[in-house]
């Protein structure tokens, strides 16, 4: 068996990266805060890694994505995570990892700010994150068009 996979045959990174706490790029996604740990352009694509603040009662609008998979890591706060018809229960330590072609959310269910890890595999639908920036918050026709345009689709 070789050292590495055909499809990641070899490193993804030119170099490290490190981001002290509360550093990376930041955008604002639908309200809520997203800071880039890892860009897609420094993993050539591969990944990206994603340190989301999600106010109380917030979370995406149901959506399904066609070509990465999602990975959720519970880091601060009380959410309930949603994959298929499957509704969890998501305290800290909670880990998601949502295939592709299978609808999904999150919600913070708590009463204060909650953080979570979000990794997107491959990265490229990261770059929604960074263009939704300039989309005004209540503008869902534009929000679904530019999710669209990477292959997602918003439910609602």
């Amino acid at each position: 068996m070789p050292d590495n996979p055909p499809f990641l045959p070899h490193s993804e990174l030119a170099a490290p990266i490190v981001h002290p706490p509360g550093s990376g790029k930041m955008v604002t996604v639908l309200g809520d805060e997203s800071i880039f740990k890892v860009l897609p352009e420094e993993t050539g694509g591969a990944y990206a890694l994603l340190e989301q603040r999600i106010p109380a009662g917030h979370g995406p609008p149901l959506h399904v994505h066609r070509h990465e998979t999602e990975i959720f890591y519970i880091l601060e706060g009380a959410f309930e995570l949603t994959i298929g018809e499957r509704k969890v229960a998501a305290p800290p330590g909670t880990m998601l990892a949502g295939p592709r072609d299978v609808p999904h959310t999150f919600r913070n269910a708590g009463t204060t700010e909650g953080r979570l890890l979000l990794w997107v595999i491959p990265g490229r639908f990261a770059n929604f994150f960074k263009e939704v920036d300039a989309v005004s918050f209540g503008d869902l026709a534009a929000i679904k068009a530019l999710a669209a345009k990477y292959g997602v689709e918003i439910l609602v």
